[in-house]
């Protein structure tokens, strides 16, 4: 079977039997005009498939779907036809995320608060990259798709609150993902340095990471109030799921800014809820880093197909 992990800045193809899978065809999708071109280049360098399911960083509508950041649009029946595919399945990108939880070793995981997990209980995975994913899984169940990211973006502290004044000034409403994220990245990096009056270039995310480990003051503030922000809203997913079988972290940006991000910060704001601090203190966050967590996932979900 052939499977996809389909981002707003990258495509992962791989094939997938017996709840594992085989080499991955990385793609830009800047560099294809429509899905059906990638699937067609992948295909040609992994051989055939008698069906597919691929993972889509957007909400799935029956078997339509599109991008939330990004220009393809999906139609199954209309992709699997010319590609020679018995079935073409379309899931949500973080629910294909969250079925990889199970399968999951302790090496493909780093452990920020051990926790006490609630066996058979509710998990959660939270992932910053090119969007903001969220998606919630039940033992003996499955993996459930939201759309959590969009949520309205909710500030702990002045700085965040004259970052979400700075950023609805320029756009509007405001969300979590505007914030929690690569652009999130960048428009938290602007607005302090325009809220500090610091004549700085515009940076992209990996220029802002080594200015942070430069000792840029602007670029180090930006990391520190992201990994705070990021904590605070991944303890109101612990409490909207009743994640008590854990949080995890995964997606590009988390990744990126593992190593940075300020631990005793993130897990302060992950339990600062004065009723609810002995509850969060209690559910283990963990940062996945299993290189492709979402093609994991899709090799367990083939297994059901």
């Amino acid at each position: 079977m052939l499977i996809g992990d389909i981002g707003g800045t990258q495509a992962r193809f791989a094939l997938a039997e017996g709840g594992h899978f085989g080499r991955v065809v990385t793609q830009r999708v800047a560099d294809h005009a429509t899905p059906l071109a990638a699937l067609q280049a992948a295909l040609a360098e992994l051989g055939p498939a008698r069906a597919a399911i691929l993972a889509i960083a957007g909400p799935i509508e029956g078997d339509q779907a599109r991008l939330t950041n990004g220009a393809w649009a999906f139609d199954a029946p209309a992709l699997a036809a010319p590609l020679g595919l018995g079935t073409l399945r379309l899931v949500n990108d973080l629910e294909a995320m969250a079925w990889a939880l199970p399968a999951l070793t302790a090496e493909d995981v780093e452990t920020w608060q051990a926790g006490a997990a609630v066996s058979g209980a509710p998990q959660a995975v939270v992932a910053p990259g090119t969007g903001l994913g969220v998606a919630g899984f039940l033992p003996g169940h499955g993996a459930l798709a939201t759309e959590a990211g969009h949520v309205g973006f909710a500030p702990r502290d002045a700085t965040e609150a004259a970052l979400l004044a700075w950023l609805q000034a320029r756009q509007g409403a405001v969300s979590a993902e505007d914030f929690l994220s690569g652009l999130g990245l960048l428009a938290l990096h602007d607005g302090l340095a325009e809220l500090r009056g610091a004549a700085l270039p515009r940076r992209d995310g990996a220029e802002i990471s080594a200015a942070a480990a430069a000792g840029c003051p602007v670029a180090r503030e930006a990391v520190a109030v992201f990994g705070q922000a990021l904590g605070g809203f991944c303890g109101d997913v612990a409490l909207s799921l009743g994640a008590r079988g854990g949080v995890y972290l995964a997606g590009g940006v988390a990744q990126a800014l593992a190593g940075m991000l300020p631990r005793a910060g993130f897990l302060e704001r992950f339990q600062e809820r004065p009723r609810m601090r002995g509850y969060l203190a209690r559910v283990p966050v963990r940062l996945i880093r299993h290189a492709q967590p979402g093609l994991l996932g899709l090799a367990q979900l083939a297994l059901k197909a």
